[in-house]
């Protein structure tokens, strides 16, 4: 990867990479009862995944990561419209340890290029690879008895297959386009159980669950323009489908007034699809292409990107989310940038 969004690129044959990554990301989302009342929660994650990878051929990669996170949500409860500006009270969530793995492959089948090649093409090129996924559930779903807690992964294993596209018109102009297709084994959680989207309701309950989410298809376009060597601008446009999974389990519990309720995990059911279109926009500075052609310097990107849910199904409450990331490259074994570029 180098810059903004996902692309095809794959290491020199024999080259060892590590890479460390730390993403910031915010986001707010208010939710409003019939009374008046409204909650604001003000959410910030941290994740660190660190990773390797390893160019078997020119054309074949394969890789690992394991993530480090830590999420904090801040919920405030304001009790009418008439005082919206003045929060009544306010609780804190926090969470933090393992996220997810992954493991994972990549094979470039049409136009290999190398990262020096690609800095400085010209003329038109077309790139493509195809990719294959594990997510190892070592993360940890939100606190069942938090009631707006991010957990630091899914804790959930998935496999993915997905296909990539580079189009590069010029040295200062390159897209990507990246197809996925998702699917998460079951499995048997303690989960918070509640009317989605209804942080209101009295009936809510952690309920061991067995969870089989529904598959998803993703599709993104990411278009870049490079500024010079040091700093480039993208957009992109992001497309997520997941179709409505079953959730099994059932809990007996009382609602604030005292009342016997059965609390039933197929609620979720409808409630997991999920149809997500969103757009966003990114800065990068980078010495990547600098470090690659040997002029010196550590191989670092620095990207500050901003997102917009353009629409989002179920009623969820649209995102609108900044994300600092700060990824540093290191080869560690080999590094065929200088030789290929020779080619």
């Amino acid at each position: 990867m180098l810059g903004f969004g996902d692309d095809a690129t794959t290491l020199p044959a024999g080259t060892v990479r590590g890479i460390a990554t730390n993403d910031w990301i915010r986001f707010e989302e208010r939710f409003t009862a019939p009374s008046g009342a409204s909650i604001r929660t003000q959410s910030q994650a941290r994740r660190t995944p660190l990773g390797l990878e390893l160019g078997v051929t020119n054309r074949l990669t394969i890789g690992g990561s394991i993530t480090q996170a830590g999420t904090k949500v801040i919920a405030d409860y304001f009790p009418d419209t008439a005082r919206a500006i003045h929060a009544d009270s306010a609780r804190t969530f926090d969470q933090s340890g393992l996220g997810d793995a992954a493991l994972w492959a990549r094979f470039t089948w049409l136009g290999e290029l190398s990262e020096a090649q690609r800095i400085r093409v010209s003329g038109l090129h077309v790139r493509s690879a195809v990719q294959a996924r594990v997510r190892i559930g070592s993360g940890a779903p939100a606190n069942p008895f938090a009631q707006f807690g991010i957990g630091t992964g899914t804790g959930q294993t998935a496999i993915e297959a997905s296909s990539s596209w580079d189009i590069m018109a010029s040295r200062h102009f390159w897209a990507s386009v990246v197809g996925r297709y998702g699917h998460a084994l079951p499995d048997t959680r303690t989960i918070r159980v509640s009317q989605p989207g209804d942080p209101f309701s009295s009936v809510a309950g952690a309920v061991s669950t067995r969870r089989a989410p529904g598959d998803y298809i993703a599709l993104e376009a990411t278009p870049r323009l490079v500024l010079g060597d040091y700093f480039s601008v993208g957009a992109q446009y992001l497309y997520l489908h997941r179709g409505a999974g079953t959730f099994t389990g059932t809990l007996e519990t009382t609602d604030t007034s005292g009342a016997a309720v059965l609390v039933d995990a197929s609620v979720l059911d409808a409630a997991s699809a999920l149809t997500l279109h969103r757009l966003g926009f990114g800065v990068v500075f980078s010495t990547i292409a600098a470090h690659v052609e040997g002029r010196g310097g550590v191989p670092v990107e620095v990207s500050l990107s901003r997102y917009q849910d353009l629409s989002v199904s179920g009623g969820r409450a649209r995102r609108t989310m900044t994300e600092l990331r700060v990824r540093l490259r290191v080869s560690l074994w080999g590094d065929g940038t200088h030789a290929a570029a020779a080619k």
